[in-house]
């Protein structure tokens, strides 16, 4: 992965509470190194998803005249469903 990737990851550390995080890794070590992150909880994965994306988007607006866009990346968990109707 390359170290100029921004990751938008949405986690649930307790059930209902969604939050997005913005990482980088760093290139000596490659560990996540969080940017930026949810000020509360969001109500729904989808709510927290499209937060995120306002939070990338606004990066990329205060972006400099010149600057290379970054690459981003956003992990979706199988596990969670994400777009799936619930009860079905």
């Amino acid at each position: 992965m390359s170290t100029d990737t921004v990751e938008l990851v949405v986690d649930e550390p307790s059930a209902g509470h969604f939050y997005w995080i913005l990482q980088k890794h760093e290139e000596s070590c490659g560990e996540a190194v969080v940017i930026e992150t949810a000020e509360g909880p969001m109500p729904s994965y989808g709510a927290a998803m499209m937060a995120g994306i306002a939070a990338l988007q606004r990066r990329a607006d205060a972006r400099g005249a010149g600057e290379p866009s970054p690459i981003v990346t956003v992990f979706v968990d199988p596990q969670d469903g994400f777009g799936a109707v619930k009860g079905r």
